[in-house]
């Protein structure tokens, strides 16, 4: 804490220390009144214990008044000062962005609703990062955009969560475009990445993309060549993936492949740790750090001030209650 204006209270010290040294010694100002009675014998009237009760109440009123004066004093000079603390705080942001990229097609049907929940067991285990999620089959629809208002996207994925797991159609209805083309996880990644804004920011990127890699169709892209391009965008994709791929020749090993090629996790859903394993490969991805200009905040600090003034005041009281008495 510091005083803002301590030049009034150096002034204000030194006019109450001179005021203190004109009335402590002998001088024009504390002469003894004109009208004041000279009694002899005095001591004889001291010895009185009517008049000891009556000095002693004196004394005391006297030392409450002196005391009230010195708080009410030093209480204002505090006040007149203006006691502030300054606070500088220096903000620095996550420069991380995590896409949710889901397959909603007919097959993982039984799987999206328990895909969101995981999904939300890896936000809960992220900070400061932004979170979008977009659902795909044949084409890919953003569900909500990169954002960093983690109540949105909780509110987001609990109402995701709930329709996928009635069977909504309307929910996914965007994502068809026919039974000939769905589940094509190539194009799915490849729109996945070209959700990411601010491209000439340094920023961590990765995706948690889910899916049984069961295409029907022609891609326009093949799985490999999505990697590809995650890898030139600089975009780490995490994998995860369903039981049933090992039923699909080749499935298993093909999405794996792809995601390594990115840097990125593999897991299987279910598995014991698949979501903390990817939260933790995400929280170690390397992440830019911004640091917004410094903030100076200045806070007035009239506590102690006011407290010696209300103390003094306090004082006065006790002392015109103690002569009253």
């Amino acid at each position: 804490m510091e005083l803002k204006w301590t030049w009034l209270v150096i002034v204000l010290t030194l006019v109450t220390i001179g005021w203190i040294v004109l009335w402590s010694f002998p001088s024009p100002l504390n002469r003894a009144p004109r009208n004041a009675l000279l009694v002899a014998h005095a001591a004889r009237l001291r010895r009185l214990p009517r008049y000891r009760v009556l000095a002693g109440r004196r004394r005391i009123e006297m030392g409450l008044r002196t005391a009230a004066v010195l708080f009410l004093i030093v209480g204002s000079i505090l006040l007149a000062g203006r006691l502030v603390e300054t606070r500088t705080h220096q903000a620095e942001n996550s420069n991380r962005d995590i896409m949710l990229c889901l397959d909603v097609s007919g097959s993982m049907t039984t799987y999206d609703a328990q895909l969101i929940a995981e999904f939300k067991r890896i936000a809960e285990g992220l900070e400061g990062e932004r979170i979008g999620l977009t659902i795909w089959s044949g084409v890919a629809v953003t569900v909500f955009p990169l954002t960093d208002d983690y109540e949105f996207v909780v509110e987001q994925l609990d109402e995701a969560e709930q329709k996928l797991a009635n069977y909504d159609y309307n929910f996914v209805a965007g994502t068809y475009i026919g039974d000939e083309r769905a589940s094509l996880v190539s194009d799915g990644l490849v729109s996945c990445v070209d959700r990411f804004d601010r491209p000439d920011e340094e920023r961590g990127r990765a995706i948690v993309l889910a899916s049984d890699n069961d295409p029907q169709g022609e891609p326009v892209f093949t799985f490999d060549e999505a990697a590809d391009y995650a890898v030139e965008k600089g975009v780490v994709v995490h994998g995860l993936g369903t039981p049933e791929m090992e039923l699909i020749p080749g499935s298993a090993e093909e999405f794996e492949a792809a995601v390594k090629k990115t840097k990125g996790s593999w897991s299987v859903f279910g598995a014991d740790g698949s979501t903390s394993a990817i939260a933790d490969d995400i929280n170690r991805l390397e992440a830019a750090r911004s640091k917004e200009p410094a903030t100076v905040t200045v806070l007035d600090k009239p506590y102690w001030g006011a407290g010696l003034v209300g103390i003094g005041l306090l004082l006065v009281v006790g002392a015109a209650i103690r002569r009253n008495s």
